[in-house]
């Protein structure tokens, strides 16, 4: 007979106990969750019936109002820790530009200062607050958010767009001088100035709407219609005398000194653009909270009409400060130049030349400088949208620091507008890439190309005839200098280029680039005769496909297109077999990763595999360029 142990009994014990303990959890644990249950089915049940009274007469009671506040206050005073206010928080202009969409659109709700609210807002459950009395319980963080995300089960709407935290901000400005004004200095900031402009041609009554899209959408989307000409607020002016609304931050005079510069200088731009402009901001392709808003509310006719009105103003500036000389020396070396070292290309490649032909950039000689500090920080940011197809900005901006931008704006506002009266543009200020090498730097240029170059460029720079490497002799100082740049600082990847740039200065590079430009043009190599052109290559290189969004190819590779804009390559006598790479590579996915300055990726997806080949075809075929010896 075996003994039994007491500490045998004394684990069974323990084991039964916490059986019973797990078992009599478990079942309340059952019943709880029955209860959980049973309360969420009667709740449904309730709602279902319509138990529950939303009705915007029944005011909260104590409890749910101050419930609401606390879980406002809580939520925007943590999500508002990381935030920073800009060091020029306070600046007279911000306040001016967020004072005239405050008029237009937030006090149609929140009131104006020594006015009481609208009846109708008052009717509102949650009611808007009366800010003037409510501003100081928040902090310039926490309004920032309450502004760039308004506020959930209220009237509070998100700022426009998620883009552009610099208008946000100009918001906080105007509303933490909002308890300081009174009615007659408010109105003084806001009053609409007396011209009415041209008629309102159209007003909001055209037939065709179209798309508008702030970006802000939501589902269900045929709840809703995103669509101009859009209703507005109260304030009807817009449709009766647009250009008086235009006014309010663009000043009479359209040159934006109005609003401090805030707003741009209309008058230096053509109408084309500015119709673009407006089209983009309809769209939302273009971001601004302020704009969309405006933008929305317009006719295509009226859009029509407010572009060629500015556009015939007559060209003014905004008097600025004196700059710092050194600051606009630094900015017109990287306006003319570029920053070599970034791999940035010189501004005045597009800007205030016939490059703006290819690009569609602005006029920017004689912008206001603050207005010009604000759109690079919104396109180093990558948030402000374009008017364009292609905007090569993000990617030149992103590289830009402080300093830069701060250089770039002070010089290009104290410039003479380059547009003249009527519309045309005019010649550009400076020429870009400026790269001037003298006769002993080409011929060291030679003896570098000679020992690095040819390794890999053999035949004097064709290249070699299974096309592993490009043909140098068709192309010009520009895009070369760029294309060494851009392979010394890794911006443009490649291992053996990297390598053979690597050890050489800027300067070095740059001759290189000259003496490139001396070679004679000749056609590339090839292993075997050239097939016959195919219609297929023709009508996409001298057509496109607009169905497809594919541009022409000689709209930019062609003899005007590289002459406006010598950054873009030759590709006339080039090897079609290194064309033929060329174009596959830009349709993988990974091609994504290069430079936005490159629109090639997008093109290059929309094309068969066999539009690649005869496009290679083509332009191997295709009569070659000619170039000018004293090329810059």
């Amino acid at each position: 007979m075996t003994e039994k142990i007491p500490g045998d009994r004394s684990k069974l014990s323990l084991w039964v106990r916490t059986s019973l303990s797990w078992l009599d959890r478990s079942i309340s644990l059952k019943f709880l969750l029955s209860g959980v249950v049973l309360v969420a089915a009667a709740g449904a049940i309730f709602i279902s019936f319509g138990g529950v009274d939303v009705s915007a007469d029944k005011p909260d009671g104590w409890l749910m109002r101050n419930l609401l506040h606390f879980v406002f206050k809580r939520s925007e005073a943590s999500r508002s820790i990381s935030v920073a206010p800009p060091a020029d928080l306070a600046a007279l202009s911000r306040v001016q530009l967020a004072a005239q969409h405050f008029d237009m659109v937030c006090s149609n709700c929140h009131g104006r200062p020594g006015y009481g609210q609208s009846v109708t807002a008052l009717s509102m459950s949650p009611r808007p607050q009366y800010l003037p009395h409510v501003i100081g319980q928040f902090t310039d963080p926490e309004l920032y958010m309450i502004v760039e995300h308004g506020v959930k089960f209220s009237a509070m709407p998100s700022w426009p767009t998620g883009a552009r935290g610099d208008e946000v901000w100009s918001m906080v400005a105007f509303l933490r001088q909002l308890p300081k004004l009174d009615a007659k200095s408010y109105l003084a900031m806001t009053r609409l100035p007396q011209n009415s402009g041209p008629p309102a041609n159209g007003s909001g009554d055209d037939a065709a709407l179209r798309p508008a899209d702030a970006q802000r959408n939501a589902p269900p989307r045929d709840e809703f219609l995103y669509a101009a000409p859009a209703s507005g607020f109260s304030d009807q002016t817009i449709h009766t005398a647009p250009v008086a609304t235009c006014s309010r931050c663009h000043g009479a005079d359209g040159t934006g000194g109005a609003t401090g510069g805030e707003a741009p200088n209309l008058t230096i731009q053509d109408a084309g653009y500015l119709r673009k402009a407006l089209d983009a901001y309809t769209s939302g392709s273009r971001k601004s909270g302020f704009m969309q808003t405006i933008a929305a509310e317009l006719s295509a006719a009226q859009v029509e009409t407010l572009a060629n009105y500015y556009a015939a103003l007559p060209v003014r500036t905004v008097v600025s400060p004196p700059a710092d000389p050194a600051l606009v020396k630094r900015g017109e070396l990287i306006a003319t130049l570029g920053i070599p070292e970034l791999a940035v290309p010189a501004c005045s490649s597009c800007h205030e030349s016939s490059g703006s032909t290819i690009t569609g950039a602005p006029h920017i000689a004689g912008q206001s400088a603050t207005y010009l500090r604000r759109e690079l920080g919104a396109m180093r940011r990558g948030g402000r949208g374009s008017s364009v197809w292609w905007n090569p900005m993000p990617a030149v901006a992103h590289d830009l620091g402080d300093k830069d931008i701060t250089a770039l704006a002070a010089y290009y506002s104290g410039l003479k507008p380059g547009k003249a009266p009527g519309g045309s543009g005019g010649p550009p200020t400076r020429p870009p890439m400026l790269l001037v090498a003298n006769q002993t730097d080409i011929a060291t240029a030679e003896k570098t190309f000679e020992t690095r170059c040819v390794k890999c460029h053999i035949n004097n720079g064709r290249g070699d005839p299974q096309g592993n490497f490009p043909n140098l002799t068709i192309q010009t100082t520009p895009f070369v200098a760029q294309s060494l740049y851009a392979f010394h600082v890794g911006v443009r990847p490649s291992s053996k280029m990297s390598q053979a740039t690597q050890g050489l200065s800027f300067g070095e590079l740059g001759s290189i680039a000259a003496y490139v430009n001396s070679l004679k043009p000749q056609p590339a190599l090839e292993t075997q005769a050239a097939p016959a052109v195919e219609p297929s290559g023709a009508a996409i290189a001298t057509a496109g496909d607009a169905a497809r969004g594919i541009p022409a190819c000689l709209s930019c590779h062609g003899a005007k297109g590289v002459a406006a804009l010598p950054l873009i390559p030759r590709l006339q006598g080039q090897n079609r077999y290194y064309l033929r790479r060329r174009l596959d590579y830009f349709a993988k996915p990974y091609a994504e990763n290069l430079s936005a300055l490159n629109p090639m990726p997008s093109i290059a997806r929309k094309l068969t595999d066999r539009e690649r080949a005869d496009l290679a075809v083509y332009f191997a075929a295709a009569p070659l360029l000619g170039k000018s010896r004293t090329q810059p």
